[in-house]
């Protein structure tokens, strides 16, 4: 006897002695486990089996029964634990092993399995003979099916005729095309075992794939079912085939039985994601993706439809990152490779979208909807000859596909033949049940400015959506552009009508509301949505953005955006919004930790990993932004945005030459994007390398002839460096490339003021406003000009101009307030409250407001006025100033001290320390 036994039995006596060996030990509790087992009541058994260990933590055969019966009631994932704890507890190899492979394969650990006992040797041939058939099986699921077959003959040799090592052959025959040799083994294992649950859920399985005989899968896979009620493997294909069929109910009362017997099998999970994906329940599918890919990460038909849930949302970055993952373990998976094609497509990278379906293309047989995606790709591409070859091959491989037609006529509509494609789109709306055709024609009717062919398009759409509130909202969306406002109105309450939630025509109302002055109406609008769907983030983030639009302090606006983040947590927009905010409002302390919440609550959200990183950057953690954006290139290598980012980080943190590096990766990833192009310029300009900077400038428009950006990029260049003439003919360059940019032209316009061509400058502003008169930006860009070089009287008489065209400009109120006080002439105080009535808790416009009081003799006002200015933005050094010059002329010269001196002691910080040092002199 060795002595671990010796310890045992000493043990043992001992217990007796106090007579509470067999109590205390949990031997009775693992008795009453095994009985319950007996009766096939494992749910029991597991309670018993749990409590025993509670009693003895260490007891090997407790541990390795209860995870063989986790594993048989089908949740792999905690049977792992409770098997290697078996293990370590010196469970004899030969006992554990084969139980400890079996799980590993469930939870996707094949190359795990193959390295850890691909060598060994168990004693007893049973046993040994089932390692090796789940080593084959785990070859087989790597696609080396030489090792595979050759490891189940080796199983079938040490165990004849043993079950599961003919299963692991009758698939790999299947791999090889011969179907019904795979059949025939299985027969042979069913004759032996006509219960054997992995025999007969193949066999259903290849005749519903090999033979396409739906009724006879179906038999097969329900004659499994009389043998094994609670097999989940089984269940879940029956509930597979229901869900094709549209049999939906049925496939939900098949789920609930899995549910029942199986809660936490993969299997009854993924059914229940693929449920919530039936149902529109998107965030349902993703929450449920996220717990299977925690322990299975590599679970193609997971990621496959977790990624489509993602596309559904609109987070393309998610649904890139899941599908690109699931393609990489699978190539072969057709349906992964389609959506992986849209979501690149339906985020702008057309390039991406053309490389990940060149494949098919290239297979000698593209099927009709890659061909079609090729095609939107090479249009997006502005390769109209790749793009018509595609879609017209799209078109013969599928003529009559609905589909694909809508895909070539919306092509026709990019190409601006929009009569062609609303032709087209009729023809398929009236054939189709789908609604696709029908919207598409409803956007073609509007492109040609055809608001009654639109309607008529809408009516049609209506009718094969007749319970939906799409339609009407649609409707409404017409009949506003055709200033149809009161029936405009009542579509989009009809709307409401058909569905009380639907977000999209409440905004539209509230649109409606702040379009006639009736802010507090909009304001109404999404506090009553809110009532009745009181879990509306849109609301809560409408009312934040009706909340900055209406002159809200950044705080106030930041409090409602974190109410709308606590509503739905696994929302990523108004994390997005939030983080943005406060990073905008300069606390990068704030931002960054709603980020790290939001990367809490939303860890595998590419989008929010991007705002964590901008978050750092705020906070002045610069390293640790360049790792989050390094983590984010790796997992979208081909994404020039990351690059940009990173050089962002690296600029702040005075790094210019990794930022040099990331900014030419970002050019050479995507060299049709200009940021990047834009930033090196910038970076060479800061580094006072101006020869590089325009270097750029004229590559960018060798590349982009066409383009005004290369020009406009000369233009600013020279006007850095104060080189007039050519920062002015670069400038025309570009506006003659966008003869109707305001922005180009008001930067030609400041580039001959500068060089002093006064009479050039203002023919360019009188032909501007004689083609574009309503163009209210460029007037008061002029004002601002006029105003800059103190011509005060034609600054006024710009800034009426603008108020002429839009009388509710808060801007140009406060310029021209301004303006009236200076020059001593009455009205101004009457034009600064109507401004801050307008835009209120702006602090300049309060400034002017407190200019504009003490020109009434209102100091006492004026003073307040100018506190709250103050407090609003208490950066600003010339407001203090003021306040104490106000408070010099009120006789408060304490009060007026005690601000100047504050000043005093910014030192280099102000600029106006003469000014302060003259009237501290005087107090």
């Amino acid at each position: 006897m060795n002595r671990k036994h010796l310890r045992a039995g000493a043990a043992c006596v001992l217990a007796l002695a106090v007579v509470a060996c067999s109590k205390d030990s949990g031997t009775d509790l693992l008795a009453s486990g095994q009985a319950l087992l007996a009766k096939k009541d494992a749910r029991g058994a597991v309670i018993q089996f749990k409590n025993a260990l509670q009693k003895n933590p260490n007891s090997a055969e407790v541990r390795f029964l209860l995870g063989k019966t986790l594993l048989d009631m089908g949740d792999p994932v905690a049977a792992l634990v409770e098997l290697r704890k078996a293990q370590e507890l010196q469970t004899p190899d030969d006992q554990v092993i084969p139980e400890l492979a079996r799980a590993m394969l469930l939870v996707g650990e094949e190359s795990r399995l193959i390295t850890q006992y691909a060598d060994l040797k168990l004693k007893d041939p049973q046993a040994a003979a089932e390692l090796k058939t789940a080593l084959a099986t785990a070859y087989a699921v790597q696609r080396d099916n030489d090792k595979a077959r050759a490891t189940a003959e080796e199983a079938l040799r040490l165990k004849p005729g043993h079950a599961p090592a003919l299963i692991v052959l009758a698939r790999l025959r299947a791999v090889d095309a011969d179907v019904d040799g795979a059949i025939v083994l299985l027969d042979e294992v069913l004759g032996a075992d006509p219960a054997n649950e992995r025999a007969g859920v193949l066999k259903g399985e290849l005749v519903l794939q090999g033979k396409r005989d739906i009724d006879g899968s179906l038999a097969a896979f329900r004659k499994v079912l009389e043998a094994n009620p609670n097999s989940v493997p089984a269940r879940a294909a029956v509930a597979n085939i229901l869900f094709q069929q549209k049999k939906v109910d049925e496939a939900k009362a098949e789920f609930q039985l899995m549910k029942k017997s199986a809660p936490n099998h993969p299997e009854t999970l993924f059914l229940e994601a693929q449920l919530a994906f039936a149902e529109k329940d998107y965030k349902r599918t993703r929450e449920i993706g996220e717990l299977i890919l925690k322990v299975m990460p590599d679970n193609v038909r997971m990621l496959e439809l977790a990624g489509a849930a993602e596309y559904r949302l609109k987070n393309y970055l998610q649904a890139e990152a899941l599908l690109g993952r699931a393609l990489k373990v699978a190539p072969k998976q057709g349906l992964t490779r389609l959506l992986l094609a849209q979501t690149f497509l339906r985020s702008g990278q057309a390039a991406k979208t053309v490389e990940v379906l060149q494949p098919v293309l290239d297979s000698g047989k593209p099927d009709a909807l890659s061909l079609s995606l090729a095609g939107e790709a090479y249009l997006q591409l502005g390769d109209a000859r790749r793009s018509e070859d595609a879609f017209q091959r799209a078109l013969k491989a599928a003529p009559q596909d609905a589909r694909v037609r809508t895909s070539v006529a919306m092509a026709q509509m990019v190409k601006g033949n929009n009569a062609v494609a609303a032709t087209e789109l009729e023809a398929i709306a009236s054939g189709d049940n789908s609604p696709r055709a029908d919207l598409a024609l409803v956007s073609a009717r509007l492109r040609q400015g055809d608001n009654a062919g639109a309607l008529k398009a809408i009516d049609g759409l209506e009718k094969k959506l007749p319970d939906q509130a799409l339609p009407l909202h649609l409707r409404g969306r017409v009949l506003t552009a055709k200033k149809d406002l009161p029936g405009a109105t009542q579509s989009y309450e009809a709307a409401l009508a058909k569905e009380p939630g639907y977000f999209p025509s409440v905004a539209a109302l509230a649109a409606l509301d702040l379009a006639a002055g009736r802010r507090d109406d909009a304001r109404k609008r999404f506090e009553s949505h809110l009532k009745t769907q009181p879990k509306s983030w849109q609301a809560k983030l409408a009312l934040a953005e009706l909340d900055a639009r209406t002159g809200a302090t950044a705080a106030t606006v930041a409090t409602t955006l974190r109410e709308a983040v606590k509503l739905n947590a696994s929302e990523p927009r108004p994390h997005l919004v939030l983080i943005s905010q406060l990073i905008n409002m300069g606390d990068g302390k704030a931002a960054l930790q709603a980020a790290q919440e939001a990367s809490a609550a939303l860890p595998n959200s590419l989008e929010i990993m991007d705002a964590q990183g901008r978050a750092e950057i705020a906070a002045g953690d610069h390293q640790r932004a360049i790792s989050t954006f390094r983590k984010l290139a790796s997992l979208q290598p081909r994404v020039a945005m990351h690059e940009m980012r990173m050089a962002e980080a690296y600029l702040a943190a005075q790094d210019n030459e990794s930022a040099l590096r990331s900014l030419r990766r970002a050019t050479e990833l995507q060299p049709e994007l200009l940021a990047p192009w834009r930033s090196l310029a910038a970076l060479a300009l800061r580094d006072k390398r101006p020869q590089d900077a325009l270097a750029i400038a004229r590559d960018l428009q060798k590349r982009h002839a066409k383009d005004p950006s290369g020009f406009a990029l000369e233009g600013e260049i020279e006007a850095s460096r104060q080189a007039w003439e050519p920062a002015i003919a670069a400038l025309r360059a570009a506006v003659q490339r966008a003869p109707q940019s305001s922005d180009l032209s008001a930067r030609l316009h400041a580039a001959l003021s500068a060089a002093g061509k006064t009479a050039d400058a203002d023919r360019l502003a009188a032909d501007w406003q004689k083609t574009n008169p309503a163009d209210a930006s460029f007037v008061y860009f002029l004002g601002d000009t006029a105003l800059a070089r103190n011509d005060l009287p034609r600054a006024e008489a710009h800034y009426r101009a603008v108020l002429a065209l839009q009388p509710d400009n808060a801007l140009a109120l406060n310029n021209l307030a301004w303006l009236t006080v200076k020059q001593g002439r009455p009205g101004g105080l009457a034009l600064a409250e109507k401004a801050n009535q307008l835009l209120p808790d702006r602090a300049p416009l309060l400034d002017t407001l407190a200019t504009a009081l003490e020109a009434d003799n209102q100091l006492p006002k004026a003073i307040e006025t100018q506190k709250r200015a103050i407090s609003l933005d208490p950066k600003d050094a010339h407001m203090t100033l003021r306040l104490a010059k106000l408070y010099i002329k009120s006789g408060e010269k304490d009060r007026a001290r005690a601000e100047l001196q504050t000043l005093s002691r910014l030192g280099e910080k102000f600029a106006g320390q003469a000014e302060v040092a003259t009237l501290l002199k005087t107090l």
